[in-house]
């Protein structure tokens, strides 16, 4: 009798239909939800950075040393990051 062993795992079936019912059950599936787990822990990544230059260029905006164009690039340029934070 032939026996089905999962590639994945060891575990050891005697029909190819109940090998492939687990290997979708138990491995692929387990491996699109950690994808989806990690784009979400992303995505919140990418907007804690967003915020964070909005605070620096904020904080370059007020700075003694600027003149008055270099402070209005940067209000530009503020203004366009915080487009990009979700609301």
């Amino acid at each position: 009798m032939a026996e089905y062993k999962c590639k994945y795992c060891g575990e050891k079936f005697a029909k190819p239909l109940d090998l492939a019912r687990h290997v979708r059950m138990k491995h692929k599936r387990a491996t699109k939800r950690a994808k989806k787990a990690a784009e979400a822990v992303t995505s919140t990544e990418q907007v804690n950075k967003t915020i964070e230059a909005i605070g620096i260029l904020r904080g370059l905006q007020v700075s003694p040393n600027l003149s008055a164009e270099e402070k209005k690039l940067l209000g530009d340029v503020t203004k366009t990051f915080e487009g990009l934070v979700p609301k």
